[in-house]
């Protein structure tokens, strides 16, 4: 049951400022994490308990994370766990291979010791969990881009992360056995700790590049599949 993960990632957040922000945050891990599935229902009143909020501060989360393509608010008051389809997973990240690696050169360019403690820190985190789990590797690439200095940029960047995010939870459950998540990343962590950002960003485009030429071979396996007779 989900319920278990949501309350482990519950116990172990810091609580924000507001009773909404953390319902948010809590929301968020517990969607990218694959804890709350893709399509599955979110009732309000079972998370307002099991989360120790009130139903407005939770309503107004789930507006924020619908806002951001990651629930899908329904009639009545109900929400759910938004879902992403292949079409477009291969548009968003045509999209992230567009904006990332620009905000990835941006960040080292304003790269200084605090910025590459932090790459360091989510470097360690990642490559300690072996890609067992996807929070570490989404926090990676966010630690990645922190150093822009350009808001709109890092939002966006967000955004679509986010939102790709859900497509990977429902295609790649579990990490193929042969992944190696320290030599699919050693390159781009060694290229920003270096400061070679125009490095780091060809590297981070053939890094997206390599999930999207996957998620364009599902989408032709799909499409060549015979139609079921109905």
């Amino acid at each position: 049951m989900w319920e278990t993960s949501v309350m482990g990632i519950v116990n172990g957040g810091d609580q924000p400022m507001t009773r909404s922000e953390w319902a948010d945050k809590q929301l968020r891990s517990a969607i990218l994490s694959g804890a709350i599935r893709p399509g599955e229902q979110l009732v309000i009143s079972t998370l307002a308990e099991q989360l120790g909020v009130s139903a407005t501060p939770l309503r107004e989360a789930l507006r924020n994370l619908s806002a951001e393509g990651l629930v899908e608010l329904q009639p009545h008051g109900s929400a759910r766990v938004a879902s992403v389809d292949l079409a477009e997973a291969v548009d968003l990240y045509e999209m992230r291979i567009a904006l990332e690696p620009m905000v990835l050169e941006r960040s080292v360019a304003k790269s200084d010791k605090a910025y590459r403690t932090r790459v360091e820190t989510a470097w360690d985190e990642m490559v300690a969990e072996q890609g067992l789990t996807i929070l570490p590797h989404l926090n990676f690439h966010r630690v990645l881009l922190s150093g822009c200095d350009s808001t709109w940029m890092m939002k966006v960047a967000d955004m679509l992360a986010d939102r790709s995010t859900l497509m990977m939870v429902i295609e790649f459950a579990s990490p193929p056995s042969a992944y190696d998540v320290s030599k699919a990343h050693r390159r781009l962590y060694e290229l920003a700790m270096s400061g070679d950002g125009a490095g780091a960003a060809g590297e981070l485009a053939s890094h997206l590049g390599s999930t999207l030429g996957r998620f364009n071979r599902l989408l032709a396996e799909a499409a060549a599949e015979p139609a079921i007779p109905s």
